[in-house]
């Protein structure tokens, strides 16, 4: 399989922009939950790199509709353009609700769940940089191995969070807002290991 491209369809350059982009939302959504002050300007940041993740995914599929040749299998190319997209969303859609929320205390299961995110999404980084060169193939899926064993790790902190939620936050308002957080980041972390089986598949198929 020929995994370098003309640089007119550099589907690899793309994703390394993608997962980049990525890794700079997600720290900076990290970081907005030191102060909780200075919410709306951080948070429109991150709504301007959901925007560039986008526009990348955008120009990632309308590359593969006019290209005829490509590096790996065409449904492979769209899963991972689609599924690098996902992530940002997700940290996104969380810092959207810590506005509308009026978050004024960040809970530190929040904070740890977001920790998890951070590390989930400079592994995808990883992965994604060298996916071009079936010689480090195998360092691909050393971090693909590290962003599942991340994404248990989510969950089981996801679990604590909720049962510590549940059993001492008497107002309820407070318990739905706080849950619905704690699900976006989890849900985060699902879409890095999402990226990862992709990864996995495609190196597989290579091999």
């Amino acid at each position: 399989m020929r995994w370098f491209l003309p640089k007119k369809v550099d589907f690899l350059d793309l994703f390394d922009r993608a997962s980049a982009n990525i890794v700079q939302g997600v720290k900076l959504f990290r970081e907005l939950l030191e102060d909780p002050t200075d919410f709306p300007a951080k948070v429109e940041r991150l709504k301007e790199l959901e925007h560039e993740g986008d526009r990348i995914t955008h120009e990632a599929l309308a590359k593969l509709n006019a290209t005829f040749i490509t590096p790996f299998d065409r449904e492979d190319i769209h899963s991972l353009a689609t599924r690098l997209d996902d992530i940002l969303d997700s940290a996104d859609a969380a810092a959207q609700r810590l506005v509308v929320y009026h978050i004024t205390q960040v809970p530190r299961q929040l904070k740890s769940l977001a920790d998890l995110l951070v590390t989930s999404a400079e592994e995808v980084h990883k992965a994604v940089v060298v996916l071009h060169d079936s010689k480090k193939h195998k360092e691909a899926m050393v971090a693909c191995v590290e962003i599942n064993r991340l994404e248990n790790e989510a969950d089981v902190l996801h679990r604590e969070a909720l049962g510590d939620l549940f059993a001492n936050t008497p107002n309820a308002i407070d318990v739905l807002k706080l849950k619905d957080l704690y699900a976006f980041l989890e849900d985060a972390t699902d879409r890095c290991e999402d990226v990862a089986n992709t990864i996995e598949t495609i190196i597989l198929k290579s091999s």
